[in-house]
């Protein structure tokens, strides 16, 4: 397929580049330090801290509210001064959902200790870090509509590296198992929560005016994307805490190290989709011919290809490189891997048709696919971890993400015309 070589040597291309060398790295990071912590942490250590992970996660959407996606609309609508004062706001309805939530923790903490099989003080040190790292959103985002990848990509991969530096220290130096691994996420998400909020001041992008109209547009603009958000937490956090009340933090811990092998599938279909995407709406912007059109749809398939060849190498390999580099206590993770890359493949493959879907600007039904797929999944979830154990969350993740794939691309086809059967010959009148 001929590419145009113009468009890669742009500033989207070049800025595209940097965005999407700083998220594999981000991605990267967790499966290569793996066999390390693997060594100091057994796999209940594990489960509590995936436990831990998606706290912050879910806690996260409820405090933030997505109303950091609201920035970006106002970035050039509003003088810099009221964008100051608007991005206050923001911060004023962050921290009130954070003390509600708090406060609401507070009352309810023996049950939620119980339930989350985490002591109450992690929990709280979660609630906390999902309103701080709020800052670290929106100093970001604010680089992105800035066009400086440089410093988003700076950010992003120190914040990374010095979480994972302290937890290193915490956990194989002094020895503090899985409780070094939470204190480096939690120490690293203040530090850099406190460097934004010291940013965002010195930028001049921070006022505290109170003002109900950008109070209710934030609100406008974030709550209706809270369950499109929900769902991506429903398939990762939700499916870990159904694992941990139905099966114990021991097999949640190997499901979670069985997930990074997905993860490197993940961040090939990620960095692909934000390279490909640009060039992709260019394309289609034209109006095309039959011939292109296949072309396109063909380089689709070979994409499809590759995602799905790549999962079976994995399934493959996973078995010796598991043997190789991890304690033998977590042999059994290799059960999970082969659905959970699969699973990834899949999402890779949904990566590639939504394109179409966003491109027609017809978002809100992705939305209610995948909303609706987010709920199935969890109730198979649930389903199969009570008839096959906990093999059933993975079995469920691999059936949900081939279901969205279909769907998305089926709708796919109904807002933009593709030739995806290649096969079929153009009859003429």
């Amino acid at each position: 397929m001929k590419i145009n070589l113009n468009f890669f040597k742009s500033k989207l291309a070049k800025d595209s580049l940097i965005y999407t060398i700083s998220d594999v790295i981000n991605m990267a990071l967790p499966f290569l330090l793996l066999p390390i912590l693997t060594q100091y942490l057994t796999p209940d250590d594990y489960g509590t801290l995936n436990g831990f992970s998606s706290i912050i996660a879910g806690v996260s959407i409820l405090v933030s509210l997505n109303v950091s996606a609201a920035i970006n609309v106002m970035y050039y609508k509003l003088k810099k001064e009221e964008l100051a004062i608007y991005i206050g706001n923001t911060l004023i309805i962050a921290f009130s959902s954070f003390m509600t939530l708090l406060i609401i923790a507070l009352i309810f903490r023996n049950y939620i200790e119980v339930s989350f099989q985490i002591p109450f003080l992690w929990i709280f040190l979660g609630v906390i870090l999902s309103f701080t790292n709020f800052l670290s959103v929106i100093n970001t985002n604010l680089w992105i509509m800035e066009q400086k990848p440089m410093l988003f990509g700076g950010f992003k991969i120190s914040n990374t590296m010095v979480n994972f530096g302290i937890s290193l220290f915490l956990v194989v130096v002094l020895l503090m198992s899985w409780k070094g691994r939470a204190l480096g996420i939690f120490i690293s998400g203040i530090l850099y929560s406190i460097i934004s909020f010291m940013l965002l001041f010195r930028r001049g992008y921070l006022k505290f005016n109170f003002n109900i109209d950008y109070i209710k547009d934030a609100l406008k603009f974030g709550i209706p994307l809270i369950p499109y958000q929900l769902s991506g937490w429903i398939r990762n956090g939700g499916i870990v805490f159904l694992l941990i009340f139905l099966v114990g933090k021991n097999e949640t811990g190997l499901y979670g190290v069985g997930s990074k092998f997905a993860l490197l599938i993940i961040v090939l279909s990620l960095a692909f989709s934000k390279a490909w995407a640009p060039y992709l709406f260019r394309e289609l912007s034209k109006e095309l011919t039959r011939s292109k059109k296949q072309k396109i749809v063909k380089f689709t398939y070979l994409i499809f290809a590759f995602y799905l060849v790549a999962a079976l190498i994995l399934t493959l390999i996973a078995p010796f490189i598991i043997d190789l580099v991890f304690p033998e206590s977590y042999t059994d993770s290799y059960n999970y891997v082969g659905y959970l890359v699969f699973g990834a493949a899949f999402q890779g493959m949904y990566l590639m048709v939504v394109q179409f879907i966003y491109f027609k600007k017809k978002t809100k039904y992705v939305a209610y696919i995948t909303f609706a797929v987010s709920i199935v999944n969890f109730l198979l979830a649930y389903l199969l971890i009570k008839f096959n154990g906990s093999i059933g969350a993975a079995q469920a993740t691999v059936i949900s993400f081939f279901l969205s794939f279909v769907l998305i691309w089926f709708y796919s086809d109904k807002v933009y015309d593709m030739p995806w059967n290649i096969l079929k010959k153009e009859t003429t009148i």
